[in-house]
Order: structure tokens, then sequence, then C-alpha cells
């Protein structure tokens, strides 16, 4: 069953914290290790590092016609810097790895079980799931 791990950031939980205390949460080579015994075992399938939201566009059909905006999605201090994609037997296993990523000490780690989707089940699907 595969996963999302959704690693969101919030520059003012950061305050405070030392240089030392901010490379931790990157990770450095405990994390480098880490992502090397989820690839090993095979429970990782991608990582997601995202640019800031000050480099996004928005993309909005109005009437028809795309309309295209450089600022952020939402205005929010809080905001999705990445995501891992793992597949695991268990949500459990998902949430063990969650906790292991160094920026659980500061923000919470979403994890949301993703569906694979075949042709039929894009036929099926409902938006208000």
């Amino acid at each position: 069953m595969k996963f999302l791990l959704l690693i969101h950031n919030n520059p003012e939980a950061l305050e405070g914290l030392t240089p030392d205390q901010r490379r931790a949460l990157i990770g450095g080579d405990d994390l480098v290790d880490r992502i090397g015994r989820l690839r090993a075992n095979g429970e990782l399938v991608q990582i997601l590092a995202l640019q800031p939201p000050s480099e996004s566009k928005t993309v909005q059909t109005v009437a028809g016609t795309p309309v295209i905006s450089d600022r952020p999605f939402l205005e929010t201090k809080e905001f999705l810097a990445g995501a891992l994609v793992v597949e695991v037997p268990s949500i459990e296993r998902a949430l063990e790895i969650a906790a292991e990523v160094p920026y659980a000490a500061v923000q919470r780690i979403e994890v949301r079980p993703v569906r694979d989707l075949d042709e039929d089940g894009l036929a099926r699907l409902d938006p208000g799931e």
C-alpha cells in the first residue's frame, strides 16, 4: 500500500533554533542513512523536495481561459515543503517512517493513503471522497 508523507514547513516554528538545530532538521548524514535504508528495503518510492511558495504559480480556468498567477496559492505562513512516497504493508509502518523524518520534531507530518487509479478507477473517482 502506498502512502504520501507530507512535510509542512512554518518558518515561525524555526525561530529561535540554532544553525546546528536547523541543519539537523534538514537531516544531514542521519537522514541520508535513513533514506538509504528505505531504498534498500524497497519501501521508498520517491522523494519530492519543493521550492518555496515564492517560486510557485497557480492556474485556474475562468470561463474556459487559464488564468495564471505568480502569487502563492495560500495566504498562510505554513506551506508544503516536500513529501515522501512510501510503499509499505500498513499505515503503522508509514507512521513509523514519518516519525523518523527530522522535521517531525517541529512540524506535523501528514500521512495519507494513496489511491492507485487505473482507467476503471478514474471512471469511478468521486471528487467528494
